[in-house]
């Protein structure tokens, strides 16, 4: 007996020790949690991140039904669970199927990952657009029902701005034909630094009009892709080379470069990344100084790949270092929270006055690493340069499960700090502004 007391006092005091602070302010005043959460489920926010698809073209499709919230992110997991790859994006398509074929060829998939926080958001995306508790065969068709008939309104416009209360969402896709264009901004990819073969450059050639018979004229083209883009409006430079290379870009001699280029064209197959790496790194280095010309933040995928085959080492944020220290007069806003990297990210960001973090598609990764990091980094961190929000998904339905994921997590962080007299409450309300509005209003100069 005496043991087992003892036992329950150590695991008391480490429970204890796990949350406790330095103490700043004294006990907060009773009703501060409400009052903070109240604030953070009322107040408007920049979502930092989206992939969205066009909603006519969703409206048009054969997913337009529950899978519709199943084939981003979810299905990520439902294939980790077993479901083959192949089945599951070819059911995607298939308007010969019913809802109900649908839903026997997934469930037995879905009930060995519905653990998984891919999978919680779309229970809790159900249950707040749609008033449907549970994912199973007594609910998959009133659910595909209902989302058939939303989108035969604006339910896009609707969620957007009735549900998210979004002043502005930042896109990195090309399809600029839906959403609100006083609320949408974009971003834009450069595909230079991925080029392996004589193909690879004629496509290049045919776009812009310049011949490529060396690297000036190659940095040529990719001068006048900027140009030209920054014509059309977009806001950042977007990097996600994170799932094919290292984030690891030399500075390389020219010459090297030039060699590497002439292999290109005369190879008519891609070269493997190592044969072309040096052009490769040449043309971000190229990529960055023009993004300073421009005067552009550049937004770089950093830790967890979706899907799967990829090397996480890639994506470690602390290779990205040259990088901050060459160009000390670019930000970089490093993506994901860096999952997982999450202390590495925070001495990146504490270090570098270049440096800001995003926490976009993290609380759906992990909501408990995303709470565990955003206290670290709120002590690590000035609060300027962290952005709580960017859904990462393909369907705005997600977007607001996801949303809630965030507020919730913010929410607990702000209300923790506030108990243990870290911040006072006046301090975390602040915060939440930041976090989840100010900072992004601030960092890519909305208006």
């Amino acid at each position: 007996m005496m043991k087992k007391l003892q036992l329950i006092a150590l695991l008391t005091t480490l429970t204890f020790l796990a949350h406790a602070q330095v103490r700043i302010y004294p006990d907060p005043k009773p009703g501060y949690e409400q009052r903070i959460r109240d604030h953070i489920k009322n107040m408007r926010i920049v979502d930092t991140h989206e992939h969205l698809m066009n909603p006519t073209g969703i409206a048009k499709s054969a997913m337009c039904d529950f899978t519709l919230l199943l084939h981003h992110y979810a299905d990520d997991d439902i294939k980790s669970a077993g479901m083959p790859k192949a089945v599951f994006d070819e059911m995607l398509g298939d308007t010969s199927l019913t809802v109900m074929q649908k839903w026997n060829l997934i469930k037995p998939y879905w009930e060995k990952s519905k653990n998984t926080a891919y999978n919680r958001v779309v229970l809790l995306t159900i249950k707040e657009l749609f008033g449907i508790d549970k994912l199973d065969e007594t609910t998959v068709e009133p659910l595909s029902a209902k989302i058939r008939e939303a989108y035969q309104t604006n339910w896009f416009d609707y969620v957007v701005e009735e549900k998210c209360k979004a002043d502005f969402v930042i896109v990195d896709g090309g399809d600029r034909s839906f959403g609100d264009p006083a609320k949408f901004r974009y971003v834009q990819r450069f595909g230079y630094y991925g080029l392996a073969s004589k193909s690879d450059i004629e496509k290049l050639v045919a776009k812009n009009g310049i011949k490529i018979t060396t690297v000036d004229n190659l940095t040529a083209s990719l001068e006048a892709d900027f140009k030209n883009a920054d014509e059309k409006g977009f806001l950042a430079v977007k990097n996600g080379t994170a799932y094919s290379r290292t984030q690891y870009y030399e500075d390389v001699n020219k010459e090297v470069v030039e060699k590497t280029l002439d292999k290109i064209l005369k190879s008519d197959q891609p070269l493997p990344f190592d044969s072309v790496k040096p052009l490769s790194d040449y043309m971000w280095h190229r990529t960055i100084e023009l993004a300073r010309k421009y005067n552009k933040p550049i937004q770089i995928h950093t830790g967890l790949q979706a899907g799967d085959g990829n090397f996480i080492e890639n994506s470690n944020p602390t290779l990205l270092a040259n990088l901050f220290l060459q160009y000390r007069d670019v930000k970089f806003v490093l993506f994901h929270g860096g999952y997982p990297f999450g202390s590495e990210l925070a001495s990146l960001a504490k270090n570098f006055q270049n440096v800001y973090i995003d926490l976009c598609w993290l609380y759906i990764i992990s909501p408990s690493y995303s709470e565990r990091y955003l206290h670290e980094w709120l002590e690590t961190v000035p609060a300027n340069k962290i952005m709580a929000f960017g859904g990462d998904y393909h369907n705005i339905e997600n977007v607001y499960g996801h949303l809630l994921f965030a507020k919730e997590i913010v929410g607990n962080v702000l209300v923790e700090k506030v108990k243990c007299g870290y911040f006072s409450e006046e301090e975390a309300i602040g915060l939440a502004d930041r976090l989840l509005h100010d900072n992004a209003v601030e960092f890519f100069e909305l208006k």
